[in-house]
């Protein structure tokens, strides 16, 4: 039955589906806060409520409708990045009016599909590569470090002092790579789930009632057997549980607590490094890692590469394996499925405070400012009075073709005027 559902979802729905490709075009200068690009991701979790009949039996088992999902990719051909953004043809509108409406001085346009112009069979004798996906570190209800961690909000700090952006991080160490020898991809999937889909919320709250002392777990079982107690009681201390916890500890809380608050989305992060066999340095792919380890903090969650998908093996057919894993993590990067595709696995939630820190416009122009696109012109609307102007030239009929009549030449039997007659016509005979 498994092999049936896939092939339905994956070959016959999934082959009908029409994806495009939007490039973001930042403007010169960005004066939005990066909680802009949440409220971007809010919008996109509207399109969940849509198809909630692929839990029908008929449309996920003989139809093979899925959740449709979107791919948000920072891609750099050389030192210049890009910001892609990958989507059913369908949801083009949504994304674009979510967008412009928090940043209205961007440009949206539709790219080609720099995939195509890529062989399926990397690594070869042209391109050298190294892949891997990221994975959280701890479960999925600890949250990262986000945007409202990197600054702390003070009315007498200067405006340049609040804007810390961890993204130019990554676009630095983009504007290092080699012109036509060098490309770093990142690609970050997400679809939208609920309650209904994972048990996130629920595990969040029996992970936050475990933290502030809610239950204590028997620790004899010889007791358990003899009592009948299923191995949980409630504390009956007088000491309200949330006295029991230090400040840092009641700040996880707080913080888990509102992961699991906002809307989610299933995500799964994979970079790749592409380089001519000649020039192939495998130090380059610290230059993702570098930019994940910003998020990452001892109490809470960290980002770090997944050792089952990597393209790194030791010990036994140490060539054939890392041929195959190099092989397996670029087409799926090309398909934009998950890591353990056509299985499941490798996949965790994230909220929009997370997405929208780990993909947005830049705020710090810095040294990128020169090789990163940007809108050179600021486009406005036309005038009201100019409109009224066009609508009174704008006929909804169109004119009628104009009719020419062929010209008739005079009878013979009449005189005309530059014709003479021997005949004179006396005045008084009329």
């Amino acid at each position: 039955m498994r092999a049936w559902l896939w092939w339905r979802q994956h070959e016959v729905w999934q082959g009908k589906q029409e994806y495009i490709l939007l490039e973001l075009i930042p403007p010169p200068e960005i004066l939005q806060p990066i909680s802009a690009m949440e409220h971007v991701f809010s919008a996109l979790w509207g399109i969940y409520s849509g198809i909630r009949g692929i839990s029908h039996f008929r449309k996920r088992w003989l139809i093979g409708r899925r959740l449709n999902h979107f791919c948000f990719e920072i891609v750099s051909f050389g030192p210049h990045p890009h910001f892609f953004v990958r989507l059913l043809k369908q949801h083009r509108d949504t994304f674009e009016a979510a967008m412009y409406s928090q940043f209205p001085d961007m440009e949206i346009v539709e790219a080609k599909d720099y995939l195509k112009y890529i062989t399926w069979n990397v690594p070869n004798k042209d391109w050298q590569m190294y892949g891997m996906d990221m994975i959280l570190v701890k479960p999925d209800v600890y949250p990262i470090k986000t945007y409202r961690m990197f600054f702390e909000e003070r009315p007498e700090m200067i405006k340049e002092e609040k804007r810390i952006d961890p993204l130019p991080t990554l676009l630095e160490g983009m504007s290092t790579l080699k012109e036509n020898e060098e490309m770093l991809w990142v690609q970050m999937r997400i679809e939208p789930v609920s309650s209904h889909d994972d048990n996130y919320v629920e595990r969040g709250k029996r992970l936050v009632d475990k933290l502030v002392f809610r239950t204590k777990k028997s620790k004899s079982l010889i007791t358990t057997l003899l009592t009948g107690a299923s191995g949980e009681e409630e504390d009956k201390s007088f000491i309200p549980p949330e006295m029991k916890l230090t400040p840092r500890e009641k700040e996880i809380v707080k913080a888990i607590e509102d992961k699991i608050s906002k809307p989610a989305f299933r995500c799964n992060i994979r970079t790749i490094y592409l380089s001519k066999p000649e020039i192939f340095r495998f130090g380059r792919r610290a230059l993702a890692e570098q930019f994940f380890n910003t998020f990452a903090t001892r109490d809470l969650n960290a980002i770090k590469k997944w050792s089952k998908t990597k393209t790194r093996v030791w010990h036994f057919f140490i060539d054939r394996r890392l041929y195959v894993r190099r092989r397996r993590i670029f087409q799926r990067y090309l398909l934009g499925e998950t890591p353990l595709y056509p299985l499941n696995g490798g996949t965790y939630i994230l909220n929009t405070e997370e997405l929208a820190t780990l993909f947005h416009l830049p705020l710090a122009v810095g040294r990128v400012g020169t090789l990163l696109p940007r809108v050179r012109v600021r486009k406005v609307e036309a005038p009201p009075e100019l409109e009224e102007v066009e609508r009174e030239y704008q006929f909804p009929i169109k004119p009628a073709p104009k009719i020419t009549y062929p010209k008739r030449e005079a009878p013979p039997e009449l005189p005309t005027e530059n014709s003479s007659s021997d005949k004179t016509i006396n005045k008084n005979e009329l």
